[in-house]
């Protein structure tokens, strides 16, 4: 919940937004404050989900153009103001308010990317061979994982693959039972707060089932509700 200071910040940049508006008649001026505040924190939720989530969740193409086209908008805000000339104390503290908040978002953006980078960095061979995969990743981030796969191939090479038997030289292989490949836990728990009741009850296996209703917070593993949080059922706390 917003306290008086949240308020009061925001009202000094909507002011400030306005006037902008006002001597840009062309500029998109339909991102109202109502939008605003529910993009930031739809923002800091992606930022929690990513970071608390096991697996990769879908990018979320969406939210983030929109948010980077506010900061675009924000920093020209800054830059018309800041070369007006008329940027008295009120004006600079003004400003100064929009600098915090375009700082605040690309915080929360270079966060959630790179806990994403993170992720991709140490499964990139489990997405390099599963589409499902690959289309939880932005395009500039499945072409990352491509040229991390190949780099890193040519690396082993390079030192000692290549002095292997043809057999024993994939990095993918699962003879006799091993795992080379690196893949998320889907069986680890994570907090969830139901934002919609799921009709029926979830199986947790083992013959034990559960019901989630809106408000609760739960201890699972990720697999069991993995589907609810695509679907926006629950979120990741």
């Amino acid at each position: 919940m917003m306290d008086e200071r949240d308020l009061e910040i925001d009202d000094l940049i909507n002011d400030l937004d306005k006037e902008y508006y006002s001597a840009h008649p062309t500029a998109n001026s339909s991102y109202l404050t109502t939008h605003k505040s529910r993009d930031l924190k739809s923002l800091v939720r992606l930022w929690i989900s990513e970071r608390t989530c096991p697996d990769i969740l879908p990018y979320a193409h969406d939210l983030l153009d929109t948010m980077l086209d506010r900061v675009r908008e924000q920093v020209e805000v800054i830059e018309v103001n800041t070369t007006s000339g008329d940027a008295g104390g009120g004006a600079k503290l003004k400003l100064l308010f929009v600098e915090t908040e375009v700082e605040r978002v690309k915080f929360l953006v270079r966060g959630y990317l790179r806990a994403r980078i993170l992720k991709i960095d140490k499964y990139y061979m489990h997405i390099l061979n599963n589409l499902d995969m690959q289309t939880r990743l932005s395009q500039s981030e499945l072409r990352y994982a491509k040229r991390r796969g190949n780099q890193l191939k040519r690396y082993y090479d390079l030192r000692f693959l290549s002095s292997l038997p043809p057999s024993l030289q994939r990095l993918d292989d699962t003879a006799g039972g091993l795992q080379m490949v690196e893949m998320p836990d889907l069986n680890e728990v994570v907090f969830i707060r139901v934002l919609h009741d799921v009709p029926g009850e979830v199986d947790l296996g083992n013959d034990d089932k559960i019901e989630l209703r809106t408000g609760n917070i739960y201890v699972l593993p990720y697999k069991v509700i993995r589907r609810h949080i695509d679907n926006g059922d629950v979120q990741l706390v």
